[in-house]
């Protein structure tokens, strides 16, 4: 190879870098703008609190069914790159209706559960393909370093979404960031309007997005046969006969006993506390940010304790959470409070992915990974629904001024499950050999968890690239 040819490739790979960082930047304004506030948009359209809950979970299910056609989607592409950037456009799409219907003030539940739903479809088709893409567009010798600040930068970037799109929702409701708040913004732009300019900005921040994954190129030499695809019958085989079994039917637990409560965490801190938009916004960041600084932290740890010591250390900090949000409903300590949510949560999910990925062999982490996106969206849709049904059954509470008793049954019903799912993680006996750092890519916020991960397979190869045996 000419030194010519080294320096045009040298080039590339740095366009592709700051085109990659671009994307990840964008695509983190998107989700801080856009889905962060689908469920206070049910609200705001005077939809009911069991509404608002399962926006944020059912789509996800069914994004998460549709997402098993990717594979088909890219072949008929001929490249994961054009089929993410098809993914990508239509997601910029989805945000049109939800623009619409803010400056009318009115939007039909259906539509609104199939406007998320083609949102989380597209989300979720995208995120195994992209992470294929990259690993094989980048040198082996700089993802791990890169992908680990990118993940930093996207973090940094989300904070800066929900920073931007708590100031927009504050203007649309001055009066009631005034009395809870003590700010006198001294503009009222309108609560509707408000919601049609960060859905507006979300869908121009993704169609940004859209223009970086452009710039970067096709994947050299990327061959796709050699990412074999996990079937259902292989993937039900593996969990009822291998060992990971114990640790993916704890996970599961836990995932129903948490989404009993959290998809109606913010209802119950906009509807029965009155927090603002723009305060329930603050308690998401808070959650997010301490998620993000302690994964170091409990890197470390892992790395000491063992990843299996994280996972039940984690498992156990978040069994008493959702009952903690009846304690005080002071801002001030609910916001200390989804600090602590967010760390244990971190703690938790960490813990498990180390446990887990030490099983996955490279050529597989992609069908996996959409594999586990799939069961953990189905054990989500199961446990909002056992909470949707509870807080719609004591509905009648509601014309006697005590809807707040439905929320105390389902906050402490989550606790309980979360206690006996506890115990289902401690029966998890596997240890990894070296708990070696990942970066994880966001792929939603959550109310009270900080938010959705899955790691980033082209960073978890320090191991292999170290000479470590995985």
């Amino acid at each position: 190879m000419t030194g010519r040819v080294r320096a045009h490739d040298h080039r590339t790979i740095r366009s592709d870098l700051r085109n990659c960082t671009g994307d990840g930047v964008t695509h983190a304004f998107m989700v801080g703008l856009g889905e962060t506030n689908f469920p206070l948009f049910a609200l705001a359209l005077g939809k009911g609190d069991a509404v608002a809950g399962l926006v944020s979970t059912v789509p996800q299910l069914v994004g998460a069914v549709l997402q098993t056609c990717a594979p088909w989607g890219i072949e008929r592409m001929g490249s994961p790159r054009r089929w993410i950037m098809l993914c990508a456009t239509i997601q910029c799409l989805s945000f049109v209706p939800m623009v619409v219907a803010a400056m009318l003030g009115a939007m039909p539940t259906w539509m609104l559960f199939a406007v998320a739903s083609i949102y989380w479809a597209v989300n979720l088709g995208a995120a195994p393909a992209w992470n294929t893409w990259v690993g094989a567009l980048f040198p082996r010798r700089i993802r791990v370093r890169y992908f680990g600040w990118r993940s930093r930068i996207y973090q940094i970037s989300i904070m800066g979404a929900l920073l931007v799109g708590g100031l927009v929702l504050m203007l649309g409701d001055p009066g009631r960031a005034q009395r809870l708040l003590g700010i006198d913004m001294g503009i009222d732009l309108g609560l509707m309007a408000a919601f049609a300019t960060v859905f507006g900005l979300a869908g121009l921040c993704r169609l940004w997005s859209v223009l970086f994954l452009n710039r970067q190129g096709e994947a050299p030499g990327l061959n796709l046969k050699n990412h074999r695809r996990v079937g259902w019958i292989d993937f039900a085989q593996r969990v009822r006969g291998g060992a990971d079994g114990r640790l993916l039917g704890a996970v599961v637990l836990m995932t129903v006993a948490v989404q009993i409560a959290q998809p109606f965490y913010t209802p119950y801190m906009s509807r029965q506390l009155g927090f603002s938009d723009a305060a329930v916004l603050a308690m998401i960041a808070a959650s997010f940010a301490a998620k993000s600084m302690a994964a170091p932290l409990w890197g470390r740890i892992a790395q000491k304790h063992g990843a299996r010591r994280l996972f039940v250390w984690g498992a156990l900090g978040i069994v008493p959470l959702s009952a903690l949000w009846l304690v005080n409903d002071s801002f001030w300590y609910l916001l200390g409070l989804q600090a602590l949510t967010g760390a244990m949560f971190g703690a938790y999910e960490l813990g498990f992915f180390f446990l887990a990925l030490e099983s996955i062999r490279e050529e597989e982490r992609t069908s996996m990974l959409a594999l586990f996106m799939l069961f953990n969206s189905f054990a989500a849709a199961a446990g909002s629904m056992i909470g949707s049904i509870a807080l719609t059954g004591m509905g009648s509470l509601e014309a006697v001024g005590m809807m707040g008793g439905a929320y105390v049954a389902i906050f402490a019903m989550s606790a309980g499950f979360r206690a006996l799912a506890f115990f289902a993680c401690t029966t998890v006996r596997e240890e990894v050999a070296h708990a070696v750092p990942i970066a994880m890519q966001t792929l939603s916020l959550r109310p009270s968890a900080g938010s959705f991960d899955v790691p980033e397979p082209a960073s978890i190869e320090e191991a292999e690239s170290m000479g470590i045996s995985r």
